[in-house]
């Protein structure tokens, strides 16, 4: 079974965030061909996007409380994405840029 089945309000809760993230940057950035990806393995869930990915010096700072680079933000998002996974699901979330874009990784201990 889905490690995921014990966390099934949490993990709707994060994806939803970081894919509102993902469609907001590249609504931002014009993005002329957008594109979300959603990699599912066994003990890892990816989000990618192709927005252009995130600042090196906002990367160290976005899983601060009341961090943002958006005008109409809190700033809580991320912070709050990583408190659930790392405390409620006793898992993992990172982000790193790539070729194109920001991903986001959720690792679980199967």
């Amino acid at each position: 079974d889905s490690v995921l089945k014990n966390y099934k309000n949490g993990y709707k809760q994060v994806m939803l965030n970081l894919l509102t993230n993902a469609k907001d940057a590249l609504i931002e950035n014009h993005v002329l061909n957008p594109c979300i990806e959603i990699m599912i393995e066994k003990e890892e869930v990816r989000v990618y996007d192709n927005a252009g990915g995130i600042e090196a010096d906002k990367l160290q700072k976005i899983f601060e409380p009341y961090f943002t680079s958006k005008e109409k933000s809190l700033g809580i998002g991320l912070y709050m994405s990583k408190m659930i996974v790392e405390k409620s699901m006793e898992a993992t979330l990172s982000v790193e840029n790539t070729k194109k874009g920001a991903c986001f990784k959720m690792v679980f201990k199967v």
